[in-house]
């Protein structure tokens, strides 16, 4: 028996020492670590020490107490010690691990002490001191409360049972105090180290927030002016807070499926590498990219034990010191756009949570504000851009060229500004559609861009409009051969979609400071002599003149009076008498209007109508002068005058007017003037314009008794299959045929012509300019019904009408 028990022991003893020094091992060698699986093993360990212990000094020592007993207690402790470790290592959730290591510590409370009732109290009872000490790193109060409660049950079940107990020390309690006190103290210290590293991390995470309440705040007042500092920055601050060699941020290009490094900061002594990372091929088969391509953080703490091939990856960047490396993806629109990554080549480093937090809240802080930067650039192209043709718009032009100017102004050459206009460019919306025609407008502005010089500068003004600024010009030889080269573009067709396309333009050019001495002025005359352009046949350019510019000052002035002309009574309505040659009696007048100026005198209808056709006048200068004319005519009727007919001419604008016929209406409404003497004169040019909708509104007005008349006829398009289907009662002859009779045979031919097709379609004709004796001889043999020219009258007022008409009855 002696033999088993000395056996025992020296197992006992072995067991012990092996396994205090793998505690005191896993102590040292990783005091950092902080978890409650480490309070746990603590717990073990200390639960085996006091088995061991209790074996040592109640049985070995002390050979007064029971061998069983000793075994008991001992195979109790060591048990709960290594039950508490398998629980550990069960599949459970924490909360029920703990639960039950804690039940077991709280049941082993009143098993040591029961032990130890009848000679051990006053020794004993610090025991559950022990057991308390690793509750302070508990979250959860619950568990101290259990243990209390075992404690203090535990105690009042011992005052009850030994209300009073006499005990007698002797050196093995000492022992036993001491070695309670060691384990006590073990336990203390390494709680200890746990509170002093939860305060550091405590204090390096806020430290952490605080720096990523900075970049945060940073990278809110980032733009396209300050990017690189602040960049630059964020990498600085962030490898000095992890103390890391490097810090970057690479960006993919996605066309290219290239990615290249924007910014990189390293530490003294370390080598950048951001020129060796430039337009590096996008390996998607790479582990590294892989791993970013997932949107997932690439962490290595040490390289050299990562297989050849992954290295391979950094030593085709030209970087091969990597000993330690984390790269966090960068996403925007829930796209990867880039990375950003820190390497360490000094030593290799265990990343912790920190960092790849860290990592990823600034990859998102990264995407949030190259995603914004993005907004701003987008913003900044449309504002300064066209996106059609990514020419620069009006605005950058304007502002190019008043910087242009003033550099202008320390040389001795000229700036030339072209104004530009695509000829019939609708056409090309209609027939192919407007995608098509924007992709013209590209070809075209890519054509002149590429003739240009680089100090010159290419816009889209607007539709098919376009702007160039060209620098350096000699005199205006030099840039009419410019101007030459840029209409020979032209010339060649223009390839869209295998199809060819032929297009014409007309270009006005101003030159500095000739034309102008600001950008508004050199556009504006650089776009007169465009409108001259396209007058004189379109397909050519102009430059500017100051003949141009006095035309254009005078019709604007003219159109700024004409605007108050009619409410300040200006406007005046003359009649010209229309002669019957058979009777030689008027039978009725023309209207005719007049524009009686303060200033400039009287103003004949063919500035007037031109005016007012452009500034959307005609249409209420048209009413009044139907209405003026209208309102005459009832007028002389009333005096008792013999009723003739009152002409007024009807502009094509007027014409297009939906309301005209209920306009027209209610003028003979008014006035009371029946429908039978009003005569709606047109020209031959506006009757063939959109034909359906001029000839539905001339039958609506023969419904209401209205005559009509075609006025310049042979002038313009003498359609006779269309002539048949105007509902019409007379033919005006234009006065260039009535000029030439009596001296030119073919004018004479083509005035008998005309008055032989109107007989012979019942129609009535007027000859109008008629001058001369030998005219109206002509016109009388040939049968014209009327003549309206200074052979017999020229345009009079209303008084002068009246007396002729007076005289006449």
């Amino acid at each position: 028996m002696e033999n088993l028990v000395f056996l025992l022991s020296i197992v006992f003893f072995v067991f012990f020492i092996f396994y205090i020094l793998s505690g005191f091992y896993v102590f040292f060698k990783l005091p950092h670590v902080i978890s409650t699986k480490k309070v746990y093993f603590y717990l073990t360990i200390a639960m085996v020490f006091g088995g061991i212990l209790n074996f040592v000094t109640r049985y070995l020592m002390s050979k007064e107490s029971n061998l069983t007993d000793v075994l008991v207690l001992s195979s109790v402790l060591i048990g709960f010690g290594l039950i508490i470790q398998v629980v550990q290592r069960l599949a459970l959730p924490d909360r029920w691990k703990d639960f039950v290591n804690v039940s077991l510590l709280a049941i082993l409370v009143p098993i040591v002490t029961m032990q130890f009732l009848e000679f051990g109290a006053i020794t004993i009872w610090a025991f559950p001191f022990i057991l308390i000490i690793p509750f302070l790193v508990f979250r959860e109060i619950v568990y101290l409360g259990m243990m209390a409660v075992s404690i203090i049950l535990t105690q009042i079940i011992v005052w009850v049972m030994m209300p009073l107990v006499y005990v007698k020390l002797s050196g093995v309690d000492y022992l036993l105090r001491i070695g309670l006190f060691c384990i006590g103290i073990w336990l203390c210290y390494y709680i200890n180290q746990l509170f002093l590293l939860r305060l550091n991390e405590t204090a390096e995470k806020m430290r952490l927030q605080e720096l990523i309440t900075q970049i945060s705040s940073d990278c809110v007042g980032i733009n396209q002016h300050n990017f690189e500092a602040s960049i630059n920055n964020l990498l600085k601050i962030s490898s000095e807070f992890f103390l890391i060699d490097r810090a970057y941020i690479c960006l993919f290009d996605q066309e290219r499926e290239t990615f290249s490094c924007i910014q990189d900061y390293c530490r003294q002594g370390i080598k950048s590498g951001q020129e060796f990372i430039q337009n590096l091929p996008i390996n998607r088969n790479h582990w590294r990219m892989e791993k970013i391509l997932e949107n997932e953080l690439f962490v290595v703490s040490d390289i050299s034990k990562l297989p050849q091939f992954v290295n391979a990856e950094i030593f085709n960047m030209g970087i091969s010191s990597i000993k330690a490396q984390i790269i966090a993806p960068i996403t925007s629109k829930e796209k990867i756009i880039g990375f950003w990554g820190l390497d360490q080549e000094t030593k290799s480093l265990e990343w912790q949570e920190d960092h790849l937090n860290f990592m990823k809240i600034i990859a998102n802080i990264l995407g949030d504000t190259l995603t914004r930067i993005d907004a701003e650039k987008e913003l900044n192209f449309m504002a300064h851009y066209d996106e059609i043709t990514k020419l620069p718009n009006r605005n950058l032009f304007t502002n190019f060229l008043y910087f242009s100017i003033v550099k202008q102004e320390f040389t001795q050459t000229h700036l030339g500004v072209v104004f530009l206009d695509l000829d019939s460019f609708k056409v090309v919306n209609n027939t192919v559609g407007h995608g098509m025609g924007d992709e013209l407008l590209y070809l075209v502005g890519e054509k002149i861009k590429h003739l240009m010089k680089k100090t010159d500068l290419v816009s889209r003004f607007s539709g098919d409009e376009f702007l160039i600024m060209i620098s350096h010009i000699e005199n205006k030889g030099e840039m009419a051969l410019i101007a030459e080269k840029l209409m020979n573009l032209f010339y060649e067709p223009f390839i869209l979609k295998g199809q060819e396309f032929f297009m014409t333009a007309s270009a006005g050019i101003a030159l500095y400071p000739i034309d102008g001495k600001d950008p508004e002025e050199l556009i504006m005359n650089a776009d007169i002599a465009k409108i001259k352009a396209k007058e004189k046949g379109r397909n050519q350019y102009l430059l500017c003149s100051s003949e141009m510019k006095e035309e254009v000052n005078r019709q604007n002035q003219l159109t700024n009076h004409l605007y108050r002309a009619l409410e300040k009574g200006e406007l005046i309505v003359n009649y010209q008498p229309q002669v019957c040659l058979s009777t030689g009696r008027v039978t009725g007048v023309e209207s005719l209007l007049r524009w009686q100026h303060p200033e400039l005198g009287l103003i004949s209808p063919a500035v007037i109508i031109p005016l007012a056709e452009k500034t959307s006048l005609i249409n209420p200068i048209g009413e009044w002068v139907l209405e003026t004319a209208c309102r005459q005519n009832k007028a002389w009727q009333v005096m008792g005058m013999e009723p003739i007919l009152m002409a007024v001419n009807i502009s094509a604008s007027q014409l297009k007017n939906p309301n005209l016929i209920s306009q027209i209406e209610g003028i003979l409404k008014r006035t009371g003037l029946s429908p039978a003497y009003l005569e709606v004169e047109i020209t031959e040019s506006t009757a063939i314009l959109e034909f359906g909708e001029i000839i539905g509104k001339l039958n609506s007005l023969k419904e209401l008794g209205v005559s009509i008349a075609i006025d310049d006829f042979g002038t313009e398009y003498s359609s006779l299959s269309r002539l048949k289907m105007l509902p019409l009662d007379r033919l005006k002859m234009d006065k260039q045929f009535v000029d030439g009779i009596g001296y030119n045979h073919k004018d004479q031919s083509i005035a008998n012509a005309i008055i032989q097709l109107g007989k012979s379609l019942g129609l009535a004709v007027v000859a109008e300019g008629v001058e001369k004796e030998k005219q109206v001889a002509f016109l009388r043999t040939s049968q014209c019904d009327l003549i309206q020219g200074y052979y017999y009258y020229k345009p009079l007022d209303a008084l002068e009408i009246e007396e002729i008409l007076r005289r006449q009855g």
